[in-house]
């Protein structure tokens, strides 16, 4: 009987302390969000600017990086003022309907609000028609985001 507790014990400390280590990994591997680019620099400087593990800060279920406590505060304070649009995905691409993954980089701020572009071609369509393009991507959002 002795032995089943220790047992008992011994399996029960290591589940413990094996879901609290499973819960940090997955909080510290949670992938930033816009690849890690600070949302700030897009509409304060207008550059994609890497931001740093040590400034951030979580928003509508998103974790964001920032360049520095400066950009982080400004963060804090006005959040829906730096979201970047449709969680980051490519504008134009989602004004044709589909879900494709953007490169932090290349982004244009039109009206306040940050975009994020698959290629150079659609940057520059976008660029070339942004209201038509905002007007389409809005549309198919509800539909495609997930």
């Amino acid at each position: 009987m002795r032995r089943f507790v220790s047992m008992f014990a011994v399996v029960a400390l290591a589940l413990t302390f094996g879901t609290s280590f499973a819960t940090q990994s997955r909080k510290s591997t949670h992938a930033p969000a816009i690849g890690g680019y600070c949302p700030v620099a897009y509409v304060a400087m207008n550059k994609a600017v890497k931001g740093d593990p040590k400034f951030s800060s979580t928003a509508d279920g998103h974790r964001y990086l920032f360049s520095n406590t400066d950009a982080k505060k400004m963060f804090e304070m006005d959040p829906a003022k730096y979201q970047v649009a449709y969680d980051g995905w490519c504008a134009t691409a989602l004004a044709m309907g589909k879900k494709i993954k953007s490169d932090p980089k290349r982004f244009t701020v039109h009206g306040g609000r940050t975009y994020l572009f698959s290629t150079a071609d659609a940057k520059k369509g976008f660029d070339d028609m942004p209201d038509g393009i905002i007007q389409k991507a809005d549309a198919q959002w509800a539909a495609v985001k997930k």
